[in-house]
């Protein structure tokens, strides 16, 4: 269970750099090889998702999570959550509850977000 541990932690650490838009944390909580699905249906590599939160384009004032499971798959970890969201992107106001997934996976000694889909709720 060391493990789950382990990526409670994460999570919290992706969470805060995300609210802080913190690119060198972001940087290093996300795999090179990232694949994320925005809610518009838009994929993302880290690049991308990195840039989004360098440039400004992505500005998040509130992200409070709910709900939240660990489900441990072979070598890999399955994150689900709910999450109140309040910010913008690209100067459209972003404010609702959205359902995340992340898989988690170990590379070099570090857990990294290598997918992750979000998908706004009602």
């Amino acid at each position: 269970m060391a493990r789950i541990a382990e990526i409670e932690e994460r999570e919290e650490a992706l969470r805060a750099a995300m609210l802080a838009s913190d690119v060198p944390a972001l940087s290093l909580l996300i795999d090179d090889e990232l694949v994320f699905t925005g809610p518009d249906g838009t994929v993302l590599s880290k690049d991308q998702d990195l840039s989004a939160h360098e440039s400004g384009i992505l500005r998040l004032s509130k992200l409070d999570l709910f709900d939240s499971r660990l489900h441990p798959i072979g070598e890999t970890v399955l994150a689900t959550m709910k999450a109140d969201l309040a910010g913008t992107f690209a100067g459209t106001s972003i404010d609702g509850t959205y359902s995340y997934t992340r898989l988690w996976s170990q590379a070099s000694g570090q857990w990294r977000v290598i997918a992750g889909h979000a998908a706004r709720l009602g």
